[in-house]
């Protein structure tokens, strides 16, 4: 019993890691994304995806979203992370040559006010903490096979002197 909680803790971890690899649910193309009109949560349009950030995985981390402005001045470039906005087709314009997005955010425009400035600071502060957390997410995953490796010999070696004791135990029993 032992072994199987050793093994218990490694595996669920592995299969959530396995499961959020097949997460997709679609193709979308970032050179379209850029430039896309973005609506706040009342439907209102409110600026335009200036960028796109990625994470250490290549997904999609956060938006950069130009607000505010008025003839190419007074923007403002906020940071909106994933799991806030939702990317769609405009209607009408699908397929592989005219396909054209639109960002919904789930938020106002006030709450949009409160999101971080796309600045050097914010990109530097950023940046170390998602190295930090990757360096981090890699000794766990390392330490978790490890650990599965360990309790897998572990399991098998109690499997092999179980059946040998059965067996001289069918041996003592028969004779």
């Amino acid at each position: 019993m032992k072994y199987i909680q050793k093994l218990a803790l490694p595996a669920l971890i592995a299969s959530l890691m396995a499961g959020s690899a097949f997460a997709a649910e679609g193709l979308y193309s970032m050179d379209k994304l850029e430039d896309a009109d973005v609506f706040d949560s009342t439907g209102k349009e409110i600026g335009e995806v200036e960028n796109i950030l990625m994470g250490n995985g290549m997904s999609v981390h956060s938006l950069v979203i130009e607000t505010g402005e008025i003839l190419g001045l007074g923007g403002r470039e906020v940071v909106v992370h994933r799991g806030a906005f939702t990317v769609v087709p405009e209607s009408g314009k699908k397929g592989f040559t005219n396909v054209e997005y639109e960002v919904h955010l789930e938020m106002t425009q006030d709450q949009l006010k409160q999101q971080p400035e796309y600045s050097q600071d914010w990109w530097n502060q950023t940046s170390a903490s998602l190295q930090k957390t990757w360096q981090e997410t890699k000794r766990v995953s390392e330490s978790a096979w490890e650990n599965t490796k360990e309790a897998t010999a572990s399991a098998w070696y109690e499997i092999e002197e179980g059946a040998e004791e059965l067996g001289d135990d069918i041996d003592d029993a028969t004779n």
